[in-house]
């Protein structure tokens, strides 16, 4: 089971996810969707798009749903810039 990131979760480079679905919450953080933008403050560009790393079967509105190790598609190498799961409770197996 990975984790289920939400918006203001961070990266592993220090930034946070700035997006999250408007019509799916875990207790009140809208979840973050393959698509959406984060932030990276270890590269000149800076953000980048959320893409997943594995097998999801989560979607919210027809898109996939981003869990804990998918990464942040920005001006640093893949998988460098990682989402990393906040203290809220949602999983998928």
């Amino acid at each position: 089971m990975r984790p289920i990131i939400c918006q203001n979760d961070k990266t592993s480079t220090g930034g946070k996810v700035l997006q999250g679905s408007p019509t799916m919450k875990i207790n009140g953080k809208p979840v973050a969707l393959v698509g959406m933008q984060a932030t990276c403050n270890a590269c000149k560009k800076g953000i980048g798009t959320l893409v997943s790393a594995g097998p999801c079967l989560g979607k919210v509105d027809g898109v996939y749903v981003i869990l804990a190790g998918d990464y942040v598609a920005c001006g640093c190498p893949p998988f460098s810039n990682v989402v990393i799961p906040g203290q809220h409770i949602g999983t998928i197996e």
